[in-house]
């Protein structure tokens, strides 16, 4: 099980659960929070074959980020 690590390197077809942010306290964290990247959430790569921007699937909706964005966002493997 991987541990700890920047959503930006996740594996499609496997499941992840948000741990935090980079920078807890910005206001980049903050917005991501109201979109429902919050801890404990579970988050996959969707299957679209594209690199930048990276296309997740969280809370039953797609979410497209930037790669530098997906950096500041850890997580851990299921």
């Amino acid at each position: 099980m991987t541990k700890n690590i920047n959503l930006s390197r996740i594996l499609e077809g496997r499941t992840y659960a948000v741990l935090g942010f980079e920078a807890e306290t910005s206001a980049y964290a903050q917005k991501l929070r109201k979109m429902g990247f919050v801890e404990g959430t579970q988050i996959t790569l969707a299957p679209i074959k594209i690199s930048d921007p990276m296309i997740f699937e969280i809370r039953g909706s797609r979410v497209a980020l930037r790669r530098n964005e997906a950096d500041q966002i850890k997580v851990e493997e299921l």
